[in-house]
């Protein structure tokens, strides 16, 4: 006699908590639940229903792949960012809580500095495009440009336009930082961007989910992970004109990158902000000419 749901939901448990799992119980439950396309006052009602033979090898493989310590949104394939849920794979940086403080900043601080008008926001690595993504729902009116030097996270982030149905409205650049806007210098009334920002050499003693699958491109910021500051802020230094900065940056690092972007000509202010555990998050600097 075969087992039923909840006896698989069981057995992946215990395979899970076998595997060193932190929460097994609840990424089971997740895994499963995604697995057999349920909601969850769905998924409770299942567990009488028989289980399936053919599902035991593709599900089987899902389990292996989280015990060897692959994230659960690139096995799933998607995660939640500012309400909304982003296609996500091993080439792009998985969405972060902490990044929808940046993009609150960028809402709240843009429109109270430069004024209710339509405004030029650049997005430098763009990854998924869940930061792009988000400023051109939440504001339609803006014109969006994001640029990435990763062709695959490019078309990942393209998808994700799509499925929002903002693809056309968002200009994609395949690049390094500003350096295609160089030579034309277009008015920017917002640079934003979650660079990379781990020292190369911390890389390796991050937790193995991050360091051995997210795309290194997107976590190596140089021997002291300030190297995207520094190239951004010097870019960006070449531009005039009343415009806003903001950058996500690593909890150790607002002192630093504050530093780097007072430097640009006609920062008049610079504010680090800090995340809901209170670790420094966002710096913003507002420039006035």
């Amino acid at each position: 006699m075969g087992m039923n749901v909840r006896e698989a939901f069981q057995r992946a448990s215990s395979f899970l908590r076998g595997a060193g799992v932190e929460s097994p119980e609840f990424e089971a439950e997740l895994l499963l639940r995604r697995f057999l396309g349920v909601d969850r006052a769905r998924f409770f009602l299942l567990f009488r229903d028989p289980w399936q033979e053919e599902w035991t090898a593709p599900f089987q493989n899902w389990l292996n792949r989280r015990a060897a310590g692959e994230p659960l949104q690139y096995i799933i394939g998607d995660q939640e960012f500012y309400g909304r849920l982003f296609q996500v794979n091993p080439s792009v940086l998985i969405p972060r809580p902490e990044t929808e403080g940046l993009v609150e900043t960028v809402l709240e601080e843009a429109e109270r500095f430069l004024g209710k008008r339509a405004l030029h926001v650049v997005d430098v690595g763009t990854g998924s495009g869940a930061i792009a993504i988000t400023l051109a729902l939440e504001k339609p009116e803006w014109q969006v440009t994001a640029i990435d030097l990763s062709s695959e996270a490019l078309a990942t982030a393209k998808d994700n336009a799509h499925r929002h149905g903002v693809k056309e409205k968002i200009t994609w650049i395949h690049g390094s930082y500003l350096t295609p806007l160089l030579p034309d210098l277009p008015t920017i009334d917002v640079l934003v961007s979650n660079p990379p920002y781990i020292p190369s050499a911390v890389i390796p003693a991050l937790e193995k989910q991050v360091q051995a699958f997210e795309p290194r491109l997107a976590l190596d910021g140089g021997e002291d992970g300030l190297e995207p500051y520094r190239v951004l802020t010097e870019q960006f230094g070449k531009w005039s004109g009343k415009r806003l900065v903001c950058f996500e940056i690593g909890a150790d690092q607002g002192g630093e990158v504050a530093g780097l972007v007072k430097k640009i000509s006609g920062a008049e202010r610079v504010e680090i902000r800090q995340d809901l555990a209170g670790r420094d998050r966002v710096v913003i600097g507002f420039i006035s000419g």
